[in-house]
């Protein structure tokens, strides 16, 4: 008789192409996920996976099987979370996450629902905050970036649009944007021109030929360091609207501007729990 444990072994193994990673998930022993696969196998009698030097790589069996059983086994760890969920087993937990200091700062606290969870942030890399995520370390993350990583899905919360700011009584450039640029000194978030050059690529199609005269880690530090006339740079538009306001900076050629898309990135087995749906509805339909 086929034991439901094995298809829940088999899909995370499929999921992430590993063993180590799909016992992690289920708080089970390397060599317990193995003896399921291997029980499943040996019961299907059919080789579910190639075993290769660093991954499990799914035969054509196992691709079949995945598609046949992935949505049952979904829709049943769906409903025994809803459960739980709406009968109130569970205590309110706690949340580690992790994202860019001032998207966290300005869009993700004021709207992270206090009443379903506690939460304990971090900042940081992206590439490194979802090297945590995977492991566990995380339970979600804000990443300024999609990749592809087995066991990790991502799904957009925002757009963020870059636009270029001046101090507020500097004159506006007359009709020779990219010269104008060329000539100001500016102020960056690293002397790589992170933002700055996507920017410049963005709008003129090449990279800037510029020295920033400021390097500051920090994009609220820049808004500072501009507001207070010295030089230019290219800042999110969730982070100027105040200083807009208060007539601290302005926005030159407000009709170009570069684009960047946000997502909220947590491990697959999270898909389907409720509290991480509220969390990202909470995100997709923040203020």
């Amino acid at each position: 008789m086929i034991d439901f444990e094995w298809y829940r072994s088999f899909i995370h193994v499929y999921q992430q192409r590993s063993v180590s990673a799909a016992a992690r998930i289920r708080f089970l022993t390397q060599p317990a996920v193995s003896q399921h696969i291997a029980a499943l196998e040996a019961e299907l009698q059919s080789s579910l996976f190639i075993r290769a030097p660093r991954q499990m790589v799914p035969t054509d069996a196992g691709k079949e099987l995945y598609t046949q059983v992935v949505g049952l086994i979904d829709r049943l760890e769906e409903l025994s979370l809803e459960m739980k969920y709406v009968a109130g087993e569970q205590v309110r937990p706690l949340l580690k996450f992790g994202g860019p200091t001032e998207f966290i700062t300005h869009e993700v606290i004021p709207v992270l629902p206090l009443d379903l969870a506690q939460y304990i942030g971090d900042f940081g890399l992206t590439d490194q905050l979802l090297k945590r995520l995977a492991i566990g370390e995380l339970d979600f993350v804000i990443s300024t970036k999609r990749v592809e990583e087995p066991g990790i899905q991502f799904v957009p919360i925002a757009d963020e649009a870059f636009f270029l700011v001046a101090p507020y009584a500097w004159e506006q450039p007359d009709d020779d944007l990219k010269g104008w640029m060329d000539r100001q000194p500016w102020i960056s978030y690293g002397l790589e021109l992170p933002i700055i050059r996507r920017y410049y690529q963005t709008q003129f199609g090449e990279r800037p030929d510029i020295r920033p005269e400021m390097v500051l880690p920090n994009v609220d530090a820049i808004l500072k360091a501009v507001a207070s006339s010295h030089g230019v740079s290219v800042l999110p538009d969730y982070l100027i609207r105040q200083a807009l306001k208060d007539e601290t900076i302005q926005v030159i050629a407000p009709e170009r501007f570069a684009t960047n898309h946000i997502y909220m990135a947590y491990r697959t087995e999270s898909r389907h729990d409720p509290l991480m749906l509220d969390i990202l509805a909470a995100l997709q339909h923040k203020k």
